[in-house]
């Protein structure tokens, strides 16, 4: 992800950037977000995490279009497939065109009693000004991404939580937009289900589609690029999913498990990590990942003899940018 207010150059062929131009957001009268500025660069994947709150929702619900911008602009700015030309679009100059452009994945399905899986996506093509036979092209294939074939015709309220997130991913897909919005698209999941939707994200990111998320629990799956945090709707701090290089110089949490040994553990790691001590049979410490990989606090310690069942960030890194 690109600095907020800088200006990056599209690469040749590339679907989308999406670009948030010192957005505001009220409801109710109450500011819920402040002068977001950022680019999401075409094909990379961005997941926004902070507390309940923060304006996450509100923020992606201005970028489909659902909610008006108090001021500032949203932007998509890029080349369509195979030569389709320029879909550079304004959200404030051209808010429907713009919505052509983004599929937008919500927390849930809608309540509508009787309708079934098909039934939804024919419903939402026709919307999206289909007809005749491309209809049942776009409900087709979209069953397929969703992988939900079989189930066609099964009733919205009898599908299970994945299944249902995969119906609305599949939704959000019927044109091939180049923007996807998704809403905490693992909340609620077992897993197994986390992890299909999972291979979901980042099967859209290959094929060159530009992601956002809103995640509730700040645990952030690896199909994502990059990794921004909000907090009373203002863009906290950005960077790349990888706490080594995400904030140069900052240290973080780490946690070794060595039982019977965390004594002798911390005096070895003293000097070699900051803020080392012994807790029960753990070793908690702070660690600048870019100088000093976790592996060598674990190597330092086997070398001297000492056993250690596990070693990592704790609480998870993501989670930490949150204290």
């Amino acid at each position: 992800m690109l600095p907020a207010g800088s200006r990056g150059m599209l690469p040749a062929g590339s679907r989308g950037m999406l670009r948030f131009d010192h957005v505001r957001v009220a409801r109710a009268g109450i500011i819920v977000v402040d002068d977001w500025s950022c680019e999401v660069p075409a094909g990379q994947t961005l997941a926004i995490i902070g507390r309940t709150g923060a304006g996450k929702t509100s923020l992606l619900e201005a970028a489909a279009g659902d909610v008006p911008l108090l001021s500032g602009d949203i932007q998509i700015a890029g080349r369509g497939r195979a030569g389709a030309g320029d879909i550079g679009r304004s959200i404030r100059r051209e808010a429907a065109a713009f919505r052509r452009l983004v599929g937008v994945v919500p927390d849930r399905l809608p309540a509508w009693p009787g309708l079934h899986a098909a039934g939804l996506l024919e419903l939402s093509a026709t919307a999206a000004g289909l007809t005749g036979p491309a209809v049942a092209s776009a409900v087709a294939r979209a069953l397929g991404i969703a992988g939900l074939v079989d189930r066609a015709t099964a009733p919205l309220d009898s599908l299970p939580a994945g299944q249902a997130k995969r119906l609305l991913i599949g939704r959000a897909l019927l044109q091939d937009p180049p923007v996807l919005l998704l809403d905490d698209p693992c909340g609620g999941l077992d897993p197994h289900e986390r992890d299909d939707i999972v291979r979901r994200i980042a099967a859209a990111r290959a094929a060159g589609t530009t992601v956002v998320a809103a995640l509730d629990d700040a645990v952030v799956p690896g199909c994502f690029s990059h990794v921004a945090v909000m907090a009373e709707g203002r863009l906290v701090t950005a960077g790349p999913a990888d706490p080594a290089g995400f904030g140069i110089g900052r240290q973080w949490r780490v946690r070794l498990e060595c039982p019977g040994h965390a004594a002798a553990a911390a005096a070895v790691l003293d000097g070699v990590a900051a803020d080392v001590r012994a807790v029960g049979d753990t070793v908690e410490c702070r660690l600048e990942l870019a100088g000093t990989p976790v592996s060598q606090l674990v190597r330092a310690l086997v070398a001297a003899g000492i056993p250690v069942e596990a070693a990592g960030l704790h609480p998870p890194w993501t989670c930490q940018l949150l204290e």
